[in-house]
């Protein structure tokens, strides 16, 4: 009996068609287009929120001072090339104390021997959507010869000066306390109504805050400006006021509320490198002498009692450069609400 061969039950697969292919390919591309800008939000949200919280470190850190020393940080003790600013004196708060006790003060800041402490990044200042933390910024930080050169500690945060970035002080109106010339302090009597906490030569207390302490600013983003091509190669950093961060001898690390408003990132119409501003889209982030932090915007609008323009006690104000410079006084006697 003859048999048939066994039939190949096995079925051939078709493939795709390049239609089909293609087909598919936009369709990944379509939901790789939907899903990247919440990967993006997603990844800012957090740096945000990692920015928030060394403010309120950073705002700890002051609180701690204050208690240890009886004042707040001064703004830069100094504007030679032996002069430290805020920034340097919180590291031991920030658990930073090593690189604070390496400081030599009989030095220049960019002397070798201050190498450890002037040039060893510190994360707690350095804005995460900006830039991670380094150490690749000048020392030049001073038109006067001698130029203070190298590379140093970068920084993203700027002290409220309140309304006067000296409170109308020169350099000889400092007395010196050493031979060095590093530590100086305040001789004139400040201005309360136009002072904010942390300023040059400053020895503000708690109790001089009588605007209170959860009213009052004490560090902020500050902004950073676009080079400009005909800035000299060597020297953008100097233009954008991005030199080192725990040196004194320039202000960049102490701005004044009323210097020009909010920037925002990568805005070309303020150029200034004395604008509070920040790399977060639409907001500038703050910590206050409380240790509470608070996201502000160019657009905020606020209420504000006590400011009296024309004799109008309650005012709405929507400019910050109005509502900035409320809340960067110690004792201006106006109560901002947002």
């Amino acid at each position: 009996m003859l048999s048939l061969p066994p039939r190949n039950t096995a079925r051939h697969s078709r493939a795709f068609t390049l239609v089909e292919l293609l087909v598919v390919i936009a369709i990944i591309g379509i939901l790789v287009a939907l899903l990247l800008p919440a990967v993006q939000a997603a990844r800012e949200a957090a740096r945000r929120t990692q920015c928030t919280n060394q403010l309120r470190q950073i705002g700890l850190a002051i609180q701690n001072y204050h208690d240890a020393k009886g004042s707040f940080p001064t703004g830069r003790n100094a504007t030679d090339p032996y002069a430290l600013s805020w920034a340097y004196f919180l590291l031991p708060q920030l658990e930073e104390q090593a690189i604070h006790d390496a400081q030599v003060p009989a030095d220049r800041v960019d002397a070798p021997s201050n190498a450890v402490a002037m040039r060893t990044p510190i994360e707690a200042y350095a804005c995460p959507s900006r830039r991670s933390a380094a150490a690749d910024r000048d020392f030049d930080n001073d038109d006067a010869s001698p130029l203070v050169t190298g590379a140093a500690v970068l920084g993203d945060y700027a002290a409220n000066a309140g309304l006067e970035e000296d409170m109308g002080m020169e350099a000889n109106d400092f007395i010196e306390e050493n031979p060095v010339g590093n530590i100086f302090v305040a001789r004139n009597e400040i201005d309360a109504t136009l002072a904010g906490p942390i300023f040059s030569g400053s020895r503000v207390t708690g109790q001089q805050v009588t605007d209170g302490l959860s009213k009052t600013l004490a560090i902020g983003e500050r902004y950073l400006p676009p080079a400009d091509p005909d800035w000299p190669a060597d020297r953008v950093h100097y233009f954008q006021g991005d030199t080192c961060f725990l040196a004194g001898d320039r202000i960049e690390t102490i701005l004044r509320g009323t210097e020009g408003g909010l920037s925002d990132p990568g805005s070309r119409d303020r150029r200034s490198n004395q604008n509070f501003g920040s790399e977060h889209p639409t907001v500038t982030l703050f910590v206050f002498l409380d240790g509470h932090t608070q996201a502000l915007s160019s657009g905020q609008d606020a209420e504000a009692t006590g400011l009296n323009p024309n004799g109008v006690e309650d005012i709405r104000m929507s400019d910050e450069w109005l509502w900035l410079g409320a809340i960067s006084t110690i004792a201006g006697e106006e109560v901002v609400r947002f």
